[in-house]
């Protein structure tokens, strides 16, 4: 999606940890890069008979980054697309404390305060496999809403190849809600 920043204007250098996280995401929503995500799943459960599928799932998205990075640069026939993925965004981002996306606008919390307009607020329904415990190898695929508020909106510059992402904060089990004498919800 091509989108571009409205508002406040920021660089940041994120730890390398968010980076690396911020990047699975980005992985992990790649139509293109899903075969490999398959693949590697597979070649860790096959090297851990023993472990659950949590801990497979866990170990996934430990070794993923490298062993993809290391997977394309060894395959001339890899496409450019899949070489800036694994690449990786370069290590400062800009941030944004508003961005448009198509017709849409999208502020973080902070933007939000400071304007009569509100849109830091985001919902999203995922699709995910969870776990009733670590020992529990017997997932359940769920579609799961969430709500949350925007925290941080970050532009992955990975050489040409521009991703942006939203850090929310997300709203736990709707006890963490509270409404406003106007009756927004925070």
């Amino acid at each position: 999606m091509r989108g571009k920043g409205s508002r406040g204007l920021h660089v940041i250098t994120p730890s390398v940890k968010d980076l690396q996280q911020t990047q699975l995401y980005v992985l992990n929503n790649s139509n293109e890069v899903f075969p490999y995500i398959l693949f590697h799943e597979g070649l860790v459960k096959e090297s851990n008979t023993k472990m659950s599928k949590n801990r497979i799932l866990k170990e996934h998205n430990k070794t993923f980054l490298d062993w993809f990075k290391d997977t394309i640069y060894t395959d001339d026939n890899a496409f450019k697309l899949l070489r800036k993925l694994a690449n990786g965004p370069k290590r400062n981002v800009i941030t944004w404390q508003g961005y448009d996306i198509k017709k849409y606008s999208f502020y973080t919390k902070v933007q939000d305060k400071k304007s009569t307009m509100q849109n830091s607020g985001v919902t999203l329904r995922v699709e995910s496999e969870h776990f009733a415990s670590v020992h529990d190898d017997n997932p359940c695929v769920a579609f799961i809403p969430y709500f949350g508020f925007i925290e941080e909106i970050w532009e992955l510059n990975s050489v040409k190849f521009i991703v942006c992402v939203c850090k929310c904060k997300w709203v736990v089990n709707n006890t963490d809600v509270w409404t406003d004498d106007v009756g927004l919800c925070w």
